[in-house]
């Protein structure tokens, strides 16, 4: 694999002028150096008037790529003695060992230096005997070439990978503003670097960073007693340093602790995404599928590429943990072969995959880039946060490409206002300085365009477009059905067709954008449009749910004015007879978004259903009154009679004494088809029973997310198991059954009929 590099782009790019045949030739003699074992380094100064590529032999080898880290070090060396105790096992049923060792007798035996040659001798024959393959935990070795290289590492190999830093060398590399260094530090070395004193082990490095909640200042005694020999501080008193330093810790004090944490592990890790082709992609709406839609041009390009993103970090199709190793369920899944969660139960959430943010803290980026070099992994496409941005978390990434998808209102409540919000994503693009090496994709389409265009200024920009043919990229003809979209989009030197099966408009400027970024690295044409066709559906994003019915059934992740707006259109655009929407708000974050998204409910949907969707520590019926204020008022008035509020949960209308209301209630909300089922379970059920042929039923809000954050007084936690993808398929499987027995579903309550 190799490393690629933005081709060269001429001046009047921002306008739709780009010269790529010689970027493709480019492309092509980079697989030719991939194939040739090489890798690609970045193009001189130069680049701007020269065609010529660098190569330089590859920088080492998987062996030296492991090396970056002790913990991978370490789980590395933890995996040979499994993989050895996994062959002494076999060997012992081949009775070649005592009958009576038993589990534990193996294990010593295979983390002691045991006769290496005879070890791998008798575990090839092992496997032999076995039928060829030996199964280690989650490891299976098909052949005995694998199974020779993975024993092969001696117990040097196994030294050289418990990797520890010179402390002197690490400050001096890192760069750092040091203000003084306190304890005996001379050639002190350290193992890693830490700024969770929950994970600290011996010889750890702990950086006390502040976070938006917590002070890690806090923990430095706790990170001390579990092993650190160094702590770093940027306020002495805050760490207690006097105690520190009685217990033996060298304490380094910094001026901004957050920078020492991003620069002391980009160098500990050896700066991993300096050998990578690192593309960032920001915007509001859109940047899932759009880094799925890049990674697979990158990976059509002969890349094997990484992914950080809100579904999953991935290297190349291998999941990771947000510390970088392969990711390995270490609980039982209780769900795993349940069809639905059930109406009213809460299961617990074990034993699945799930990632805590978008992207990750400054420490975790360079743990999942070292992952990925482990892997072999020459790009990482990732999504970058208006947080990640505010809090630095990608400071110690040197981006190659940045795209900007859109901006509309989102995280008002941890920015405060929209321009707050808007200046976080351009940080993106105001570090865009090489214009050698560095590049920007920008959609024209949206209003706030020309912020990032003057932002990114000191690049080539590559700009795309669905409405304006003066952009680089430019959809000249778009055919959308509710089974495919064709493209035939316009690019500088020729046409991409495309035909892809992720549906509607919205997705269309997805695919520009990832046209786009294969423009700037010199991508052949066809390459492009063959990583946007073979592009699968992406998780939770405009995702149907297809169990025969004869109506479609879509879940997204559309969760802010802007998103649900563009779901709903695009279903009407693709032919929706009725549409019918399940939707809601999380607790705890903006409510300024929830009355706008109830009126783009109102308006352009036929049927509602407002419902809960990860309430947190918020009151739900709060929630669905902010959005149920967003209808207009001439709804809220349509039964003056009533003398009770009508547009809630039929539940609270018995809680507040007006028993005989609750049947009412629903006779009202079935008049104008707006309900308010806050029991998220019951309202995609309700929906989906409601559909005729030629319907959408739209589940907006989780899209990919399988779980509920909501805190209730009667369990002690808060993530609890649910999918809105199952429980729409679990519905799919019952109604049909149910209204063939005479149920009649059109309306609430169900009852029989004809009755």
């Amino acid at each position: 694999m190799s490393r690629l590099v933005c081709s060269p782009l001429s001046e009047g790019i921002a306008g739709g002028n780009c010269n790529v045949r010689s970027s493709q030739r480019k492309c092509r003699s980079l697989s030719h150096a991939s194939r040739a074992g090489v890798n690609v380094r970045a193009f001189g100064a130069d680049l701007g008037a020269s065609n010529q590529v660098r190569f330089l032999p590859r920088d080492g080898c998987r062996k030296q790529q492991l090396a970056v880290s002790k913990r991978n070090a370490g789980q590395f060396k933890q995996g040979q003695i499994n993989r050895k105790y996994s062959t002494l096992v076999a060997r012992a049923e081949n009775n070649k060992l005592p009958e009576d060792m038993d589990a534990d007798e193996l294990m010593r035996l295979a983390d002691d230096d045991y006769e290496e040659e005879d070890f791998l001798d008798d575990g090839l024959e092992a496997m032999r005997q076995g039928g060829g393959q030996l199964m280690t935990p989650n490891m299976p070795y098909d052949d005995e070439d694998e199974m020779d290289n993975v024993l092969a590492y001696d117990d040097e190999t196994d030294d050289d990978l418990l990797v520890e830093f010179d402390l002197k060398e690490l400050l001096d590399g890192s760069g750092i503003q040091v203000k003084q260094i306190l304890g005996m530090s001379q050639n002190l070395t350290v193992s890693g670097v830490e700024h969770d004193s929950r994970r600290v082990t011996e010889g750890n490095l702990f950086v006390c960073h502040k976070g938006m909640t917590v002070d890690g200042h806090a923990f430095a005694q706790t990170a001390v007693e579990k092993g650190a020999a160094v702590v770093v501080v940027s306020d002495l008193d805050a760490a207690n340093v006097d105690a520190l330093l009685l217990k033996g810790a060298v304490v380094v004090e910094v001026e901004d602790s957050h920078d020492a944490l991003v620069h002391l592990a980009r160098v500990f890790y050896g700066d991993p995404s300096k050998e990578m082709t690192v593309v960032g992609v920001t915007g509001t709406n859109g940047k899932t599928t759009t880094t799925c839609l890049i990674k697979n041009v990158l990976e059509a390009m002969e890349q094997k590429c990484g992914l950080i993103g809100t579904i999953q970090y991935l290297a190349g199709d291998t999941r990771l943990t947000p510390e970088g190793d392969v990711w390995v369920p270490d609980e039982h899944d209780t769900t795993k072969f349940e069809p639905s969660a059930r109406g009213g139960n809460l299961w617990p959430y074990r034993g699945r995959y799930d990632v805590p943010n978008t992207t990750p803290d400054a420490l975790q980026l360079q743990q999942l880039y070292a992952g990925m070099a482990a892997e072999e992994c020459t790009a990482v496409v990732m999504e970058v946060s208006s947080h990640a941005l505010a809090l630095g978390r990608t400071d110690g990434t040197s981006f190659d490409i940045a795209v900007f998808t859109n901006l509309t209102r989102d995280h008002l409540d941890f920015h405060g206002s929209f321009e707050e919000y808007r200046e976080a994503k351009l940080k993106l693009f105001r570090e865009l300085t090489d214009p050698d090496r560095q590049r920007a994709v920008i959609n024209l389409d949206d209003p706030e365009a020309h912020h990032f265009i003057k932002a990114a200024s000191k690049v080539p920009i590559i700009t795309y477009s669905m409405e304006n043919s003066d952009a680089a990229v430019y959809a000249e003809s778009v055919e959308l059905s509710l089974f495919e979209t064709a493209v035939l989009l316009k690019c500088p030197e020729g046409d991409i067709q495309a035909v892809s099966g992720l549906l509607g408009r919205f997705n269309v400027s997805n695919m520009l954008a990832a046209a786009a970024v294969g423009v700037a690295l010199g991508a052949p044409l066809e390459t492009i449009a063959y990583g946007i066709e073979n592009c699968e559906a992406v998780p939770g994003r405009f995702e149907m749910i297809d169990e025969g019915q004869p109506f479609a059934v879509i879940t997204d992740y559309a969760h802010t004015p802007d998103a649900l707006e563009r779901v709903l259109l695009a279903a009407r655009e693709i032919g929706a007879r009725r549409i019918l929407l399940v939707f809601g708000a999380g607790g705890d974050r903006d409510r300024g978004k929830r009355p706008m998204m109830g009126r783009i409910a109102h308006e352009l949907a036929d049927v509602v259903f407002v419902c809960n969707d990860n309430p947190r520590t918020e009151c739900l019926q709060q929630i669905c009154a902010d959005i149920v204020s967003g209808f207009p008022v001439e709804l809220h008035n349509a039964h003056p009679e009533a003398n009770f509020n009508w547009l809630q949960d039929m539940w609270h209308t018995r809680h507040t004494g007006a028993w005989d209301e609750m049947g009412h209630t629903l006779e009202l909300q079935n008049d104008v088809r707006r309900y308010i089922l806050e029991e998220r379970f019951y309202a995609i059920r309700i929906a989906i029973a409601m559909a005729d042929e030629g319907d959408a039923v739209i589940i907006a809000g989780k899209g990919h997310e399988d779980y509920l954050d909501w805190k209730v007084d009667w369990v002690d936690r808060r993530k609890h198991w649910f999918d809105d993808r199952q429980e729409a398929r679990d519905t799919l499987q019952r109604v049909v059954p149910l209204q063939e027995a005479g149920v009649d579903t059109r309306n609430l309550p169900w009852d029989q009929v004809n009755r």
